[in-house]
């Protein structure tokens, strides 16, 4: 996976964006691995494709759904680029959490039993040309200028997760972590039970028995990163969550075991684009 996190977060800018996308693909059209503030949707089509979602890869099969939650890193490995099919839906994490009702919430479509940070479905062939004519129904209404085409690209949206439901138990089950060596797989761990510390590599290479090397070479390998890279992007989407249970910059910081804050601060608007606090502002507005 020829991958790197640079600037790996995005915001989504509409309440929906819907795509149908067939286009060929180019190696300069694969985005690194990278995550949202929002909720997105990936509909599986055709090619030969690899789709990362921490901490697991999975070999995507045509009729395969992935429910991505917010700020979940996630980026494919295309084995063949010449005919990659697919239907990517995101959604605003604040507008689809207005979606449902008390009854309806549409929020629990992006997590398992198995995973917090994703789902994943299997639509039957037979039932694939329903969900693509209603994705490029909504796809349409989104770019429409007519009277009403708000009201229904929420209906569509509506009808497209509503649909979904049904085979939300018809999973062929994947082995957990199929893709991923081992090693990788407690690197993975080891991060998310230490992500509130000061994580260095050395300490985990004693913790894990493997060298720093070993680990650093291993991981690249697998995810197309570097471990350094990705333990300060995980440490960043930590400091997210936080700023947005209104936590203040500095003890954020601290909280997401930084040692000081110009460095923290100085992480923080590389990744984000934006400070800590101007972050928090900008989430705030948007949820006035």
């Amino acid at each position: 996976m020829k991958k790197a996190i640079d600037c790996p977060y995005s915001m989504i800018d509409k309440e929906i964006i819907c795509e149908h996308k067939t286009a060929r693909v180019t190696p300069e059209d694969i985005k690194t691995v990278h995550n949202h503030d929002g909720y997105e949707i990936v509909f599986f089509l055709r090619g030969d494709v690899n789709i990362m979602i921490e901490p697991d890869i999975f070999k995507m099969k045509r009729g395969d759904m992935f429910f991505i939650s917010p700020l979940v890193f996630h980026g494919l490995d295309l084995e063949d680029i010449s005919g990659y099919e697919r239907i990517v839906v995101n959604i605003q994490y604040e507008y689809l959490k207005e979606l449902g009702d008390a009854e309806t919430d549409f929020s629990s479509l992006f997590r398992s039993d198995e995973s917090s940070n994703m789902n994943h479905m299997r639509i039957p062939e037979e039932a694939i040309p329903a969900f693509i004519s209603v994705a490029e129904r909504l796809n349409e209404s989104l770019e429409s200028t007519d009277f009403g085409h708000f009201v229904l690209s929420k209906a569509l949206l509506i009808e497209f997760l509503l649909m979904t439901c049904k085979y939300s138990s018809n999973v062929p089950s994947q082995k957990r972590n199929s893709l991923v060596p081992v090693v990788v797989s407690r690197i993975f761990d080891y991060i998310d039970s230490h992500i509130e510390e000061n994580i260095t590599i050395n300490a985990m290479s004693l913790e894990l028995h493997y060298s720093s090397d070993h680990l650093s070479r291993v991981f690249s390998e697998a995810t197309g990163d570097s471990l350094k890279r990705y333990i300060n992007a995980k440490k960043i989407v930590l400091a997210q969550k936080l700023l947005l249970q209104n936590y203040s910059p500095y003890d954020v910081c601290f909280m997401a075991g930084y040692n000081n804050y110009s460095s923290f601060s100085r992480r923080f608007s590389q990744q984000i684009g934006m400070s800590p606090k101007q972050y928090q502002l900008s989430e705030k507005r948007r949820t006035l």
